[in-house]
């Protein structure tokens, strides 16, 4: 059974290459999956008309005017689908490739109608296809205008039978029980495809939909350039980190780094040059911490990180080190050597500060204490105005 639906998947494929000029995975919009219904309707029009024709008088003898009619069904629903599927080719135009389908299908099944039966053919009941397709794979205005279409044709038909014109009956009445099973099973595998059809449109439709907000969402919080997460993303995260390591009694270490001379270099060797220094400096930060320490870009060559659970000043300012001698490795640009180096501030909680505007403002003025001293790491509780505070007895200011 699974080689069997390889197959026909393949064979779908094929068709609506066929059909567009196109592949089946080349589009995720709607458009592309309206155009993918239209397809396989088609397909499924074809299949129909050759069961009718080909497999129904196996069942059912036809007299000549019986296989003249199903005969002409078959051709005309060939040259509508045939018509439709070259125009989707050629112009793209989906709503005039349905159209021109529909009307090829309605026309056939409406002369159908006057040689088996009238209102008593099988095909009567089956025009009731032709606005299901209008609105699933066009519009609900162009479902309104084939629904009126139908219904008038419909009216038409009941009131030529009130008047006595009488249509032709082809079908021996012995066979007239068969050939409605026939048609009611026929319109009602139709109406199964065409909902199976608009269930896979709506489920890709809605898995897009869901890539598409996770891929804004991530833009939204990420700095495009480094792929590391922004500022948003960081001043949503760090009162979380603070709020932990109160429950935990753990420290928090706020780092602000800062290149030294970017714009010096940015000058020399360009911009592009630049945006070099910043992704590798990214790259390097990334790799020299733990997965569940963040790392941010606050902007321009101003980075921030933030290392949860730890349990001593000295741990942290030997990651700031680490840190520090990782992003300063000469870097080669353009057959040159670049090299550069890192200022380094360090705030702890709760050592530094009980909110986190003043653990900020604390890691800000040792960076810039380093880089005043020329060194590559500045500890802000190092500062005599600093006074250790337990963190159990700052929670209720976070």
């Amino acid at each position: 059974m699974f080689p069997l639906l390889v197959q026909l998947r393949k064979a779908r494929n094929w068709w609506f290459h066929l059909c567009t000029g196109r592949s089946v995975y080349d589009g995720a919009d709607e458009e592309h999956h309206r155009q993918r219904i239209l397809v396989m309707t088609s397909a499924f029009l074809l299949l129909l008309v050759l069961f009718f024709t080909a497999i129904v008088p196996l069942f059912i003898p036809l007299s000549a005017q019986g296989k003249i009619a199903a005969n002409g069904l078959f051709v005309a629903t060939i040259a509508g689908v045939l018509s439709s599927m070259m125009l989707l080719r050629l112009r793209g135009d989906r709503i005039s490739a349905l159209n021109i389908m529909l009307l090829f299908y309605g026309g056939a099944f409406a002369l159908a109608c006057f040689v088996l039966g009238g209102t008593s053919s099988p095909t009567f009941p089956m025009m009731l296809l032709i606005p299901a397709m209008a609105g699933i794979v066009g519009s609900v205005p162009l479902c309104f205008a084939w629904s009126t279409l139908v219904l008038a044709f419909w009216v038409g038909v009941f009131q030529a039978e009130r008047n006595g014109i009488q249509p032709l009956q082809i079908i021996a009445p012995d066979n007239y029980a068969l050939a409605m099973l026939l048609a009611y099973a026929a319109m009602s595998l139709s109406i199964v495809s065409i909902i199976l059809i608009y269930a896979e449109m709506n489920k890709a439709l809605r898995k897009d939909l869901q890539s598409s907000n996770a891929e804004l969402e991530h833009l939204s919080s990420h700095d495009q350039l480094t792929r590391l997460p922004n500022r948003r993303f960081y001043d949503e995260r760090v009162n979380h980190a603070l709020h932990r390591a109160v429950d935990n009694d753990n420290l928090v270490g706020i780092m602000l780094l800062d290149l030294n001379n970017f714009k010096k270099i940015n000058d020399t060797y360009g911009h592009g040059a630049g945006d070099k220094l910043l992704v590798t400096v990214a790259q390097r930060l990334r790799s020299s911490l733990r997965e569940t320490d963040l790392v941010a870009r606050l902007g321009g060559d101003e980075f921030v990180v933030v290392l949860e659970d730890s349990q001593s000043t000295d741990e942290i300012t030997r990651i700031a080190h680490k840190v520090s001698h990782a992003i300063e490795q000469p870097l080669h640009v353009r057959q040159q050597v670049l090299t550069f180096s890192v200022s380094i501030g360090i705030s702890i909680f709760p050592l530094d500060g009980r909110q986190k505007h003043e653990l900020e403002e604390k890691a800000d003025r040792a960076m810039y204490l380093a880089k005043k001293r020329g060194i590559p790491v500045a500890l802000a509780s190092l500062e005599p105005s600093n006074v250790l505070t337990p963190a159990r007895s700052v929670a209720k200011h976070i």
